[in-house]
């Protein structure tokens, strides 16, 4: 079982519900970092939690809209940017360890992800 941590900007995604449906039917379980987004609430397997954990456990997802948030996240978790890159800046900014362009990709990649190892 994968454990997939969102921030309320990548629940708050178009068509969200729809999208994360498919999560918990394949044996994932879906955590949103504070409160639960009313996109997203009929999700009967959706847990709020406060904070990322400090001993993720392996092949756990960071989903986020927010780059900076993926500073926040613990080995061995995965972060995975949803949108578009940050615009390019003299300051080093966090990087993610993986992208996507919506939330449909994202959920595709962490699927892919796990059947090809």
């Amino acid at each position: 079982m994968t454990d997939i941590y969102l921030e309320p900007g990548a629940a708050a995604l178009p068509n969200a519900a729809d999208q994360l449906r498919h999560l918990p039917d394949t044996g994932h379980r879906l955590f949103i970092l504070g409160d639960v987004p009313a996109t997203i609430a009929d999700l009967p397997s959706i847990v709020s939690v406060e904070r990322l954990p400090e001993a993720p456990v392996p092949g756990s997802w960071l989903l986020t809209t927010d780059a900076t948030l993926c500073a926040d996240r613990h080995p061995p978790m995965t972060s995975m940017l949803i949108g578009p890159r940050p615009a390019p800046s003299p300051h080093s900014a966090p990087r993610c360890d993986a992208e996507a362009r919506d939330l449909a990709s994202a959920v595709l990649e962490i699927l892919r992800h796990e059947a090809m190892g």
